[in-house]
Order: structure tokens, then sequence, then C-alpha cells
């Protein structure tokens, strides 16, 4: 067993344990015993709350709400809730942006590499109705907030989070085979990003044990022929993926997320690619996302409040 938390509170021990009996966790409290007996008066003397090992990361999200160190977070005009840390990794609108462009159809299985709290595996699913998304990430406790934000979302039918290195994948991933793969991969090669110091974010943005093109054949190696491989990036990085999939990779398309309309530098780009295709160099096209004033131009906003598709020709 692991231990998920300790305290002197008889309150906070019987209100936690009844949040993980709620979620189907049982849990052990030790020492109870002996604070309360052997110790009557050390009113300092704490409990552990210990639960079984395959529970652990489950408690762990349970825990990390009731104690408030979790946000609830609408996207889609409020279609799907995230759960995601107050402190750390947090997703923005890029995998609302991935989701939107993915061509999936019903029946459709989608695999969603470094899903994080599952931002666009939930965007995607919300969008169709008919279709089963599988995020994978290295990061448990992300993983943990994304299954189950999935159940507050009733998308656990359809929507399924597994923890996953994409440097050292699991077998029961290296057989499978999807129909759309996307991702929204750590941005900054290793050899040159600085990472933060906060462990979530280093990992969301820089290269740790897969590197770009390690994350990219991976995403190709999971992927059925004539299905579509999309993935956001940094702008300046996007040759470096049109070279890595130039060979097995066709029709490839590039969006540009325009911040404004006034000529300033692209930051991120979504690139797509239709593997087994013939390539015929690179189509592109771009999305302004703001207008002059801030806001949103209705064409992002038809993504992001509505949860409109977005093309990519």
């Amino acid at each position: 067993m692991r231990e998920i938390t300790r305290s002197n509170d008889p309150v906070f021990l019987s209100f936690i344990q009844a949040e993980l009996a709620a979620e189907g966790v049982d849990a052990l409290v030790l020492d109870a015993f002996a604070s309360s007996v052997l110790e009557p008066m050390n009113v300092t003397a704490l409990q552990r709350v210990m639960v079984g090992d395959d529970d652990y990361w489950r408690a762990w999200a349970v825990l990390e709400e009731a104690e408030e160190r979790v946000t609830e977070d609408a996207i889609l005009g409020g279609r799907v809730t995230l759960l995601q840390p107050k402190q750390g990794f947090r997703a923005a609108v890029d995998p609302v942006f991935l989701a939107a462009c993915v061509p999936a159809v019903d029946k459709d299985q989608v695999l969603d590499c470094g899903t994080g709290t599952g931002a666009a595996a939930f965007a995607l699913a919300a969008r169709l109705a008919d279709i089963s998304v599988t995020g994978i990430d290295v990061q448990p406790e992300l993983i943990a907030l994304a299954a189950r934000a999935a159940v507050r979302n009733d998308l656990e039918d359809r929507v399924d989070f597994q923890v996953a290195d994409i440097a050292d994948p699991p077998k029961s991933m290296q057989s499978r085979l999807f129909d759309h793969v996307m991702s929204n991969p750590p941005f900054l090669d290793a050899r040159h990003g600085q990472a933060p110091k906060d462990k979530a974010r280093a990992l969301a943005s820089v290269e740790s044990t897969a590197d770009l093109k390690t994350w990219l054949m991976f995403m190709a190696e999971r992927l059925r022929d004539g299905g579509t491989l999309s993935v956001i990036h940094r702008a300046e990085r996007i040759p470096e993926i049109v070279a890595i999939l130039k060979s097995g990779f066709g029709r490839m398309t590039r969006l540009d997320l325009q911040p404004v309309d006034d000529g300033r530098p692209v930051k991120r780009a979504i690139i797509q690619a239709v593997k087994g295709a013939e390539s015929h160099g690179v189509a592109e096209t771009r999305l302004v996302v703001h207008d002059a004033s801030g806001g949103f131009t209705a064409e992002a906003e038809a993504v992001l409040r509505n949860a409109k598709p977005l093309a990519m020709s």
C-alpha cells in the first residue's frame, strides 16, 4: 500500500475517506489506535491514509481536488470541463484548435499523444459523438486528472487515458492502430530549451525522453494507411516536421495561426499529413485568431466556443 496523505484532523480524515469510497477506492487509516489510545493527549499525532498501489493515482486526484489544488475550467462554451492543477501545466487554446482540425468521422479511433489533462481528447469527443479517443501521457498525475474529468463529462465510455512513455511504449500500445493521431508535443528542443522549474511544465514544454523525430515516428507507427497525423507546434519547427514526415506521408497542409492580421510573426502552426498519400508539396492556409480589439475573430470563436471543425484546406 502507499500513503496518500496524513492528518490529525478527524473531520478531514472522515471526509477524505468518504470521497475515496465514493470513487470506489478502499482506504486504510493507520496509527489511529496508537494516537487515540496509547497517546490520547497527543493531539498532533498524525494518522496516515493508505491506499492500494493500483489505486494510488486515482486517490491522488481525489485528494488534489479535495485540497483545492485543482481547478475546474470550461472549454468549448461549457461543453467540456477540464480538471487542471492550479500550479504547473495548464492547457490553453492550442489543443482545442488541434482537435478541431482532425477530420474524424463516425466509428473512428483517435490517439492523442501527450494528452496532458485531456483538452484535445475531450474537445474532439465533444464535437463528434460517435468516435473513441485514447489519450496517453508520461505524467501519471495528469492522466489521473484527465480520467477523473472523463467521468465528470460523461465521456468515460469513449475517452480512455493511459500512462505511456512515447520513447518506451507499453506492448499494448505497440500493437494498436488508429484512424487519426494528433499531438501537441513539447515545443522546445532539449538541447536548447530552458526547462521551467515546475516538473509538469518542463515535461510539457521541453523534449525529454523523446525528441521530435522519436515523437513523430511513434505517431506514424500507430496510424493506419490513409489516416491523418496532425501536430500543432512552433511555426519555426514546422519545416523540421515536414522533413521528418516526407517519407511515408503526403497531402500535407500547413495552417498558420495568425495572432492578429497586422503582419506580426506567426508563432503557432498546425501541420497535417496523410499516411501513404502521394506527396504534392505543402499546401498553406491560415486562421486569424484575434481581431484588432484583442478579442477572438468570428472564425476562431466558432472553433473555441461553438465546437466547429477547422478546415485545413
